[in-house]
């Protein structure tokens, strides 16, 4: 018999985890972008509500940069429903 030492590197090297029914295993990467772009779309669609209800007369700037919030919020929702497409086929 031979006295094998168990280190934690061979535990890991020997244990197999299953991976979740029904589901795709979601990454760190894929949730740093995914809230990115969440944080993003949030902050843009804010932007643009505020513009549109607290300026009173708004000039012709403020109504390009609401229209260019409005834009950047839509392109946003249009990545997170791509990003979970993307996540669900694969």
């Amino acid at each position: 018999m031979s006295d094998e030492v168990v280190t934690a590197q061979t535990v890991a090297e020997t244990t197999t985890v299953a991976p979740p029914v029904g589901g795709a295993t979601v990454s760190q990467h894929f949730r740093l972008v995914f809230f990115g772009v969440l944080a993003i779309t949030l902050l843009t669609l804010g932007a643009s509500l505020y513009i549109g209800i607290f300026v009173a007369e708004p000039t012709e700037a403020a109504k390009s940069a609401m229209e260019t919030c409005s834009t950047l919020s839509q392109l946003g929702f249009g990545a997170m429903v791509g990003l979970l497409g993307g996540k669900a086929v694969t």
